[in-house]
C-alpha cells in the first residue's frame, strides 16, 4: 500500500510535467518502450534493484540503454527514481503513468464478463451504456466466464456490478442462510 501511494506520487508529478509540456502522449510511448526493455530481459531490473550496485553506475546503464531515445524529461525522471533509490518504481511505472493520464483524458477503463460471447452490436450497446452512466470514453474489455451462468459481471475500478445469474444465487444462498441462522 505505501509503495502504490508512493508510485501515486512519482507517477502524478511526471504527468503533471508532461502535461504542462504538451507531451502526455510522447512520455506515454516512452514508458512504454522502458516497460518493454524490462519484460525482455529481467538482468536490466536484477541490475536497478541491486544494492550494491551505485547509483551512478544504474545512471549509466540508464543513459547507455536510453540516452538517445528517450526524452530529457523522462531520463531525468528515470534518474530521480535512482537518486531518491525508488528503482522499484521503474517496473511499474508504465502502467501506473497509462492509468492516471487515461484518467485525466476522461477515459475510463472496464471489464465486462458475460456467460457467452457478446456480439457486436450487444458490445457496442453495453460500452454506449456505460459511456453514458459514466459520462466519460469507456475503454472496455469483454471477456466470457462460462461460470457467470448468465447476465453480465461489470468491474470499473474497484466497484462491481454483478447482474450475473451466479451473483444471483449466491445472494438469494446468503439470504437464505442468514435467515435460518438468526
Amino acid at each position: 500500500m505505501i509503495q502504490s501511494k508512493i508510485t501515486e506520487r512519482y507517477v502524478l508529478a511526471l504527468l503533471d510535467i508532461a502535461a504542462r509540456q504538451g507531451t502526455t502522449d510522447e512520455v506515454e510511448a516512452q514508458l512504454k518502450l522502458v516497460d518493454r526493455l524490462l519484460k525482455e530481459n529481467q538482468e536490466f531490473m536484477n541490475i536497478m534493484l541491486h544494492p550494491k550496485i551505485s547509483r551512478q553506475r544504474k545512471n549509466k546503464l540508464l543513459d547507455d540503454l536510453f540516452g538517445k531515445k528517450l526524452s530529457a524529461t523522462v531520463l531525468r525522471f528515470l534518474h530521480l527514481l535512482v537518486e531518491k533509490k525508488r528503482e522499484a518504481i521503474i517496473a511499474v511505472l508504465h502502467d501506473a503513468y497509462k492509468h492516471d493520464a487515461d484518467r485525466m483524458r476522461g477515459i475510463v477503463k472496464a471489464r465486462v464478463n458475460s456467460a457467452i460471447d457478446l456480439s457486436p452490436e450487444q458490445r457496442q450497446t453495453c460500452r454506449a451504456a456505460l459511456e453514458k452512466k459514466l459520462n466519460s470514453t469507456v475503454d472496455v474489455q469483454f471477456s466470457v466466464d462460462a461460470a457467470i451462468l448468465g447476465g453480465l459481471q461489470i468491474f470499473i475500478g474497484n466497484d462491481v456490478l454483478d447482474g450475473s445469474i451466479r451473483g444471483r444465487l449466491d445472494r438469494l444462498q446468503k439470504h437464505i442462510l442468514e435467515g435460518t441462522v438468526s
